[in-house]
């Protein structure tokens, strides 16, 4: 999908500027009422037609960007989550709280970025697909995007020293599967709950969040300090 703040290449005329412009605005319009009918009526309830007809276009165009309502729901789970994930990474680690406080943070803005890609509907259909379609492209893009999460988190935590209680090395890979486990735990209960609120979440990552830093680190870690070089080492 092209980048609009681009400016216009060499190669292109301020005319098929436009058209790329207009088209990408239309394709992100798709996937946006794509992304409400399917929270609102279930992915199979929902037809192209219909995704169509509240977008404004022809059936056609629609089967022209996309092929199939199953490509839709790739590009708009898989391109979102690709996308917040660039926001994430290009914070600057914080240091103005407890480090419980800045790890719960960074978790509930996991769930929050997921609930602006699509709804909990949505992610409980995909979840589902995940685990049906073995070995299919959609598996292998769930997956990959798992890996990707996987290795936001080890990146924020490499912003900090984390000192362990047992005074051994720790292992930022390994932690990283940890927080990236508590957090698909809690995930998972969220979407599940139609009723849950995101505070309600939140208080529930922070419990959980408080138990694991203070078992596993050192006194210190609560008033973390982020690394001068943290941004070297992404």
């Amino acid at each position: 999908m092209s980048d609009l703040s681009d400016p216009v290449s060499k190669d292109e005329t301020p005319e098929t500027g436009l058209r790329s412009r207009k088209k990408a605005q239309r394709r992100q319009d798709i996937l946006s009422v794509a992304g409400r009918l399917f929270n609102d009526n279930g992915f199979d309830a929902t037809t192209m037609v219909e995704i169509a007809e509240n977008t404004g276009v022809s059936p056609p165009t629609v089967f022209n960007y996309f092929g199939s309502k199953e490509n839709i729901l790739s590009a708009l789970l898989f391109e979102g989550t690709a996308r917040v994930r660039v926001e994430h990474l290009a914070q600057r680690p914080r240091e103005d709280q407890p480090f419980v406080d800045i790890l719960t943070r960074l978790l509930c803005e996991l769930t929050e970025n997921t609930m602006r890609i699509a709804g909990k509907r949505v992610w409980r259909y995909a979840e589902s697909a995940n685990i049906r379609r073995v070995g299919t492209e959609f598996q292998k893009q769930f997956a990959e995007s798992d890996l990707a999460l996987l290795r936001l988190i080890r990146a924020y935590l490499g912003d900090y020293t984390l000192v362990l209680r047992s005074k051994r090395p720790a292992d930022y890979d390994f932690l990283a599967q940890m927080v990236y486990d508590l957090w698909t735990a809690r995930y998972f209960e969220f979407i599940k709950d139609d009723g849950m609120t995101i505070e309600a979440h939140y208080d529930r990552l922070r419990e959980d969040v408080a138990t694991w830093v203070d078992m596993l680190f050192d006194d210190a870690v609560a008033q973390a300090t982020a690394r001068h070089d943290a941004k070297a080492q992404r």
